[in-house]
């Protein structure tokens, strides 16, 4: 009985539990976010994350260990916008975009896809590309940064060429290369802090970009915009 009981408690406290963990983990990630992205890698310390956080430097260790995990940890979280472990291509939005039933549609959805991670996660990609250079440890994280941009293109590429509407003659090589031209930090970075352009204005610009490299002329709204 008392056994029974007891295990009953544990399992009606551990989503609260959970949940609190969730909470912390995600105040802890977005100080971290915060921290990097004002003030870059060498001079953020854990100490100041962990103010910005309302935890302690040992909660903080506890949970990444050092500051170069707490840096991917952050990165994760700023092209996922949460800190559910759930892989991006396994998310709606990329669920949305494989499932468009042509080329048109599934383009319109990738340009805001990409538009939605690159607002959340350029100015940390900067962070970490600009301390490659100077950190073994963080150069390793931005080659897989890479690594995963370019996945993300041939994903995108893979999937445009099973949709009508795709211009004739395109081949998986020329979609990746234009891909990950939109899909490029820098790409967003130069789009909005010196064009000036605001989230929605880039979004138009990567579906006219899209438009032009992408679709068949003659496909229904494939004419300029």
């Amino acid at each position: 009985m008392d056994g029974t009981v007891k295990a009953a408690a544990r399992r009606y406290h551990a989503p609260r539990r959970a949940a609190a963990a969730a909470q912390t983990r995600e105040a802890i990630l977005h100080a971290a976010k915060d921290q990097f992205e004002a003030h870059g890698w060498a001079a953020t310390t854990i100490a100041a994350i962990a103010t910005e956080a309302a935890v302690s430097p040992k909660t903080i260790q506890a949970l990444f260990g050092t500051k170069a995990a707490l840096l991917a940890a952050a990165v994760d979280y700023a092209i996922a916008g949460d800190v559910a472990e759930v892989p991006v291509i396994a998310r709606q939005s990329a669920r949305s975009v494989e499932s468009a039933p042509d080329a048109a549609t599934m383009l319109d959805r990738h340009a805001g896809h990409v538009v939605a991670i690159n607002t959340r996660s350029a100015g940390l990609a900067q962070v970490v590309e600009s301390a490659a250079g100077r950190s073994q440890l963080v150069a390793g994280l931005w080659e897989q940064m890479t690594a995963n941009r370019r996945f993300g293109a041939r994903w995108a590429a893979t999937t445009l060429l099973t949709k009508p509407g795709t211009r004739p003659g395109l081949t998986p090589e020329q979609a990746e290369r234009d891909f990950v031209i939109a899909m490029d930090w820098g790409t967003h970075r130069t789009l909005t802090a010196e064009l000036g352009l605001t989230p929605g204005q880039v979004r138009d610009w990567i579906r006219n970009y899209y438009q032009h490299m992408f679709e068949r002329p003659d496909a229904e709204g494939g004419q300029p915009r």
